[in-house]
């Protein structure tokens, strides 16, 4: 893909084309393209209909929306997107560095003006593509620059880092193998401004290059952990958040206040396992504490509680029955309780939850959910039914 192809994609020539295309069929479509335009006009062609199809998936709009693949697999979610940019209010200049074809600057010029640097000239044409089909174009001023060396304005106070996370197709899973590494996130730094590094869902930030004040924000949307993002030089008083968005509600929860050791316990009468952005915010314990619950080992993150209590930072189950794992006896519990497809979730344990799955499993009966973890030290299956919520009477 050139710069040159990504302004024909845009003509009415190739709309017209781009409608005629099944992504499913792929040598047929290019035989049709073909008779029509260049091999090289086809392919990009091919090339756009297949990326705006995956595209969807992230955007509400991604049928009219410009990615190459690789791009489009590091572009952020637009809901986890839009809640990011919606930290940056009050914010008068943004810059969006390595900004790829745009998908991240799509929210943030929607709260200030911002500057987008990319040295890739086709992605820059792509989000320059972007911002235009959303009516954005006069918020964005554009430079196509190396970002380390790439001098910052004064006016700008507020900075988005992505650095590369995939190379030859890969996903880079380590931040010292980002490109361009984090270290160069140490420049942009002066009073009063902010920076947002977004990083790999499983960053380990405990080894992270860069001196202190910054915080850790775990992002999940419908229970998936979506991304770590590290803010530098924020005025808030957390050092750890995680965000959890479903549909169009968030809830966050940080380490402000202040824990106490929780204690641990055999399950009780209700099971909670918290959403993946706490366990990797390391907020369990603060979890514990706000809803009133135990963990159930000091190794794993599943609390329980004697009575039920909502919280949008854990599903929860109702307790059936807690045996030492052995997997006749489970089995028979299970017929007992008259038990029909069961679910097997594990934490701390060895075994195949797929294969146990099956095996445990009857063609009629209450679906049940059996999770294998370990308390206090034992190899222990707890049955569960649910996610429990609590009868309509009680939510009034």
């Amino acid at each position: 893909m050139t710069p040159e192809l990504v302004a024909w994609l845009q003509s009415a020539e190739a709309h017209a084309l781009l409608a005629t295309i099944d992504p499913s069929q792929h040598l047929q479509s290019m035989s049709q393209l073909r008779r029509h335009v260049a091999s090289a006009q086809a392919a990009a062609l091919f090339e756009l209909a297949t990326v705006r199809q995956l595209a969807t998936r992230k955007f509400p709009d991604g049928a009219q929306l410009w990615f190459t693949r690789e791009a489009l697999e590091q572009a952020s979610h637009s809901r986890v997107a839009q809640h990011r940019a919606a930290q940056f209010a009050g914010r008068h200049h943004i810059a969006d560095l390595c900004c790829g074809c745009g998908g991240d600057l799509l929210a943030l010029a929607t709260q200030a003006p911002c500057i987008a640097v990319d040295s890739d000239t086709t992605r820059l044409a792509m989000a320059r593509a972007n911002i235009t089909q959303r009516g954005l174009s006069d918020r964005v001023s554009w430079v196509e620059a190396d970002v380390t060396t790439y001098v910052l304005p004064d006016s700008v106070d507020a900075v988005f880092f992505d650095p590369g996370r995939r190379s030859s197709g890969r996903r880079i899973f380590h931040h010292s193998d980002y490109q361009p590494p984090l270290t160069i996130a140490t420049e942009w730094r002066r009073a009063g401004r902010i920076i947002a590094i977004k990083c790999a869902p499983g960053l380990d930030y405990h080894d992270l290059p860069l001196t202190p004040p910054f915080a850790i924000e775990c992002v999940s949307l419908a229970g998936e952990l979506r991304e770590t993002v590290v803010w530098l030089d924020t005025p808030w008083s957390w050092q750890r958040r995680a965000s959890v968005l479903n549909g169009t509600a968030t809830a966050q929860l940080d380490d402000t206040a202040p824990t106490h050791a929780v204690t641990c316990s055999d399950p009780q009468a209700f099971f909670y396992e918290p959403d993946v952005a706490v366990i990797r915010a390391g907020l369990v314990q603060h979890l514990a504490q706000q809803i009133g619950a135990q963990m159930i080992d000091r190794q794993i993150a599943y609390l329980t509680s004697a009575d039920y209590h909502a919280t949008p930072f854990a599903r929860c189950w109702q307790v059936i029955d807690t045996l030492p794992f052995n997997e006749r006896i489970l089995k028979q519990t299970l017929r007992r309780l008259n038990a029909g497809a069961i679910t097997v979730k594990k934490r701390g344990s060895p075994v195949d939850t797929d294969a146990l799955a099956k095996r445990l499993s009857q063609p009629s009966g209450e679906a049940l959910v059996v999770v294998l973890t370990q308390v206090a030290d034992h190899h222990t299956a707890i049955i569960c039914r649910g996610p429990y919520h609590p009868p309509e009477e009680f939510l009034s």
